[in-house]
């Protein structure tokens, strides 16, 4: 975690929508920068959240009186002051979490004399940021406006901590309910301890975020955990990158292909500080914060919205869902594809999670008359007419702005942007609107990329020029192939030749296969591209 004083390219809905987003009425809200950048306004349209959602927040202790707090901090009900342990879960009077350094009741923050002051502040911080009590009047909001926070204290007074103590912190947090547990910290150790505890967590259905540390290094020839805790088949932890007010990596974040799934703002962050005048802590909102530590709990806090409004949403479909509906980041060589999918986008996950979701096996799909099929919406819950779909269709629904293309194995795959879905087609009036219930028997895959031969491929912000080829393996991963000089684009494609050339942003290049550059002129078809004003005019 560093602290400082002073320190977008959007994906196109095809079908357009208007919607007035839910601003609250807290008093630092303009200084709350990240919100507005992660898109969270459109997903409060959504839901604010729920305190039947538990967060549990592995950290250094929270503030259980601040004012921002304690309407969102969780509540055990089968417990009560009375020195006896009533629910019989092994701790004693454990009313809002437990304090695994000084194995006590009372997880708040170690405030001796020899204590850091950045220790002292994290974990209420960190638990504004996912859930600071949303539209109150006063100081911040949190992502989830309504939440219940567990505070579990496993961080002594510098914001030093064991292994040992996260890893019995993560039994107890799944033992007692929690959704979600956001983990602010990071290390080098590998203990199996605590990767058990991860993964016990993540097949108990529990949602684990965190920090990617705040080294600069590159994870994946030098670890970092517990972001790098995964097997060869699940990614039990969502591994969080910091990025800048530009979508940049933070210069601080460490990074890698193999344990960063995502990115989140993580610099000049504003929030709660620790508040208790009697001991000489006068602030109850403080910045600027920087760190990964900031960056995990905005993710934390998306998927406890997520868990609100769909909670039958497992870790897998969260993850799958997050990385699906990032908005793509400002990020060149060597980092490219080592920041995660691209930076968080609370708005768009909210609406990728509804159609995410599987028909119920309660409600099953029952045929009416031997034809028609029906199945739940997973907007209103009730039934509706399953229609069918063919493969190379383009669908919408009424609910849902995001344009699919159907292809093999009842899969669905949203269009990149406007330029990308006219490079398939000539009009809006190829897509077939199917009922709401229609989409979560399709199963969600990744983006669909700019047709190969329509157009020619830049990567933003660089100069190399890509010819798209179809590539026999798999057609949804065309293969990209540099054009080595001008004279051979002239060649190939006349001399406005870079009418057709269109961005696509670094992070979409992960989706892409990389064949031989073209180091001589060779035979095209031009006749079925589209330059940049083709598109534009089809838009409209």
């Amino acid at each position: 975690m560093l602290r400082k004083t002073s320190i977008p390219l959007l994906i196109v809905l095809l079908i357009p929508f208007f919607a007035f987003a839910r601003t609250p009425n807290d008093e630092f809200y303009g200084d709350l920068w990240y919100l507005e950048r992660i898109d969270a306004p459109d997903a409060w349209d959504v839901t604010i959240g729920s305190r039947d959602v538990i967060v549990a927040v592995l950290d250094a202790g929270v503030d259980l009186d601040h004012a921002d707090l304690a309407e969102n901090l969780w509540r055990n009900k089968g417990e009560i002051l009375n020195g006896s342990d009533d629910d019989g879960n092994g701790f004693v009077d454990d009313l809002n979490g437990w304090d695994f350094v000084d194995d006590d009741n009372n997880p708040s923050p170690d405030t001796s004399a020899m204590a850091s002051e950045d220790a002292i502040a994290h974990g209420s911080l960190i638990s504004g940021l996912i859930g600071a009590v949303g539209n109150n009047g006063q100081g911040v909001v949190g992502v989830s406006w309504k939440v219940s926070i567990m505070p579990l204290r496993i961080l002594n007074d510098i914001g030093a901590g064991s292994s040992t103590e996260a890893a019995a912190a993560i039994e107890y947090a799944v033992q007692n309910g929690a959704d979600v547990i956001n983990l602010s910290f990071s290390g080098e150790a590998n203990d199996p301890q605590l990767q058990d505890a991860i993964e016990n967590a993540y097949h108990a259905g529990v949602v684990i975020v965190a920090a990617m540390g705040n080294e600069g290094r590159n994870t994946d020839t030098n670890p970092s955990y517990p972001a790098c805790y995964q097997s060869s088949e699940e990614d039990w932890v969502i591994g969080v990158a910091s990025s800048d007010e530009f979508d940049r990596r933070s210069l601080f974040s460490n990074f890698g292909a193999i344990c960063t799934d995502i990115s989140a703002p993580g610099e000049n962050i504003f929030g709660i500080d620790y508040h208790d005048p009697n001991e000489g802590f006068g602030e109850e909102y403080d910045g600027l914060w920087s760190g990964t530590s900031m960056a995990s709990p905005l993710v934390a806090g998306t998927a406890a919205l997520l868990l609100a409004e769909y909670p039958d949403l497992t870790p897998a479909d969260i993850i799958t869902i997050l990385k699906l509906s990032v908005d793509p980041m400002n990020v060149v060589d060597p980092f490219k594809g080592k920041v995660g999918a691209g930076r968080l986008n609370i708005g768009r996950a909210l609406e990728y999670g509804a159609s995410f979701l599987s028909v119920p096996a309660e409600e099953p799909q029952e045929p009416v008359g031997g034809q028609t099929l029906f199945g739940p919406s997973p907007v209103t819950g009730e039934l509706e007419e399953i229609i069918p779909v063919s493969i190379g269709h383009y669908i919408t629904s009424p609910s849902f702005s995001t344009v699919y293309y159907v292809g093999g194995d009842d899969t669905r795959r949203p269009f990149m942007d406007t330029n990308t879905y006219f490079t398939y087609t000539d009009s809006f009036g190829t897509v077939v609107e199917v009922t709401d219930a229609t989409l979560p028997t399709l199963s969600l895959k990744s983006l669909m990329l700019p047709k190969p031969g329509v157009v020619l491929i830049k990567i933003k912000s660089t100069p190399t020029v890509y010819v798209s080829e179809v590539n026999p393996s798999d057609a949804f991963s065309p293969i990209l192939r540099a054009i080595e000089t001008e004279e051979i684009a002239i060649d190939m494609y006349g001399d406005n030749w870079d009418d057709f050339v269109i961005d696509v942003s670094p992070t979409f290049f992960n989706y892409y296969s990389f064949g031989e550059p073209i180091t001589e002129p060779e035979s095209v078809d031009t006749s079925i591209m589209k330059t940049r004003q083709q598109l534009a005019d089809l838009a409209f």
